[in-house]
């Protein structure tokens, strides 16, 4: 990765936090911002991510340095989310005199939404306290506070869980930032950590993200998505209710009203108010990737209720009940082994779909020559059987998969290696 100068690191930052929000536009001043933390860390996006490990916790996964670095790499998300604190520190430093104090939990290597900011701008009233369940990640953190000479702005370091994290004396703050969530709050522990720090949140503060909206729709390429209406937000409110004990949110149901039973799909958004009028929406990056059930997965049928509730066996879930199916169960077909997905990769869409099938009982056979082609396809994206099986049954949508699996993986962005990966995982088959 080419070596970038604290000069163009600035001119980065200050575009990213002032600059119109544009992927095409912002992404070379994400690779500088990613070239030079890499560089001051030495915590690199293209380390093999199974080299590393994440953290399970009793809420949820918090994903591995590496992968945490990564993240950086979705230019919307990190321009975003960073423009959304700029406003938000202003606000209150506009609002009075006094300090502004800042908790960021979840930080990763980098503290990507606090650490560049302070660098670039005089903001001598703002005090953070920045929390991380990695030792890694603290290090790195405390390499670049003393690089960027922001000291005096660091209340603390702290490497705990954030959903346990208790002050060691009476604290509050006028903003808490984690981004420590996937798509439709599964797996990692942004419910649980919001739902926690809440106690430390000043009457008049702000969480950052302000709102995450998970909503329901019922989807038909010929008409317009219909919204069946939003069954879960994650803001202030919330936090506090759940802090408090009142776990009704985590269960409810929905109507299917009649009329909507054939030829329509069931699908879930994730739209994230970052801060103010700043909106990440679907599509735009990894968080708002929508999860549009299969239709023999959920069965939908006028007039009768879709029950959700919210589960956390170490890795949390909003788990979907649809009315029964009065239909025979039957095989379904899988793509052919040469469909490729946006990139041009073959085979991985038909492996995506089996593991999928299996997952849900049904049945695919695999033949030995299949099999020894995807183990291939796992070797040539540098992820081990077990790694990679556990991706495809994780990500429940394969456009999530996809996702995950393009952000992971260099490799997937060069034809060159794409074409090499197809001449292979062919040659297993033919075998």
């Amino acid at each position: 990765m080419e070596n970038v100068s604290l000069g163009k690191y600035k001119i980065a930052v200050t575009q990213l936090l002032n600059g119109a929000t544009c992927a095409g536009t912002m992404t070379p001043y994400i690779k500088d911002l990613l070239s030079y933390l890499s560089d001051k860390t030495g915590v690199c996006a293209d380390f093999d991510m199974n080299d590393w490990d994440d953290a399970k916790t009793a809420k949820g996964v918090a994903i591995s340095p590496v992968q945490a670095a990564k993240c950086l790499k979705e230019t919307l998300r990190s321009q975003k989310f960073m423009q959304g604190v700029k406003r938000a520190i202003e606000d209150k430093l506009n609002s009075n005199n006094e300090n502004i104090h800042v908790l960021y939990a979840g930080t990763g290597p980098y503290a990507t939404l606090l650490l560049p900011l302070l660098c670039v701008l005089k903001l001598d009233r703002v005090k953070a306290t920045l929390i991380d369940i990695h030792p890694e990640n603290i290090d790195a953190v405390k390499t670049l506070i003393n690089h960027f000479d922001v000291a005096n702005n660091i209340t603390d370091v702290v490497c705990a869980d954030a959903t346990e994290w208790q002050a060691t004396e009476p604290q509050s703050f006028d903003i808490i930032i984690s981004e420590t969530m996937t798509a439709l709050l599964k797996r990692e522990p942004q419910v649980f950590i919001f739902a926690h720090l809440s106690q430390y949140l000043k009457p008049s503060g702000v969480l950052i993200p302000e709102e995450v909206s998970l909503k329901s729709w019922l989807v038909n390429q010929a008409e317009p998505d219909y919204l069946l209406g939003e069954f879960f937000k994650l803001d202030i409110n919330q936090s506090r209710a759940l802090f408090e004990g009142d776990n009704s949110a985590f269960s409810g149901a929905q109507l299917i009203p009649e009329g909507f039973e054939t030829g329509y799909r069931f699908k879930l958004t994730t739209d994230i108010k970052v801060y103010d009028s700043i909106y990440l929406t679907e599509n735009e990056c990894s968080l708002n990737i929508p999860l549009t059930f299969l239709p023999h997965k959920a069965v939908l049928k006028g007039g009768e209720k879709v029950s959700f509730e919210y589960v956390n066996p170490q890795s949390a879930d909003f788990i979907f009940t649809f009315p029964n199916d009065d239909k025979p169960e039957t095989e379904l077909e899988l793509s052919s082994y040469d469909v490729e997905i946006g990139n041009g990769l073959k085979l991985i869409k038909r492996v995506y779909e089996r593991a999928q099938m299996n997952k849900h009982g049904l049945k695919h056979a695999t033949s030995e020559q299949e099999w020894q082609a995807q183990v291939k396809l796992f070797e040539l994206l540098g992820l081990s059987v077990h790694r990679g099986v556990e991706a495809l049954y994780e990500h429940e949508s394969f456009a999530l998969f996809e996702s995950w699996l393009t952000a992971q993986y260099d490799a997937l962005n060069k034809p060159p290696a794409i074409e090499t990966m197809n001449e292979q995982v062919i040659r297993c088959l033919a075998e």
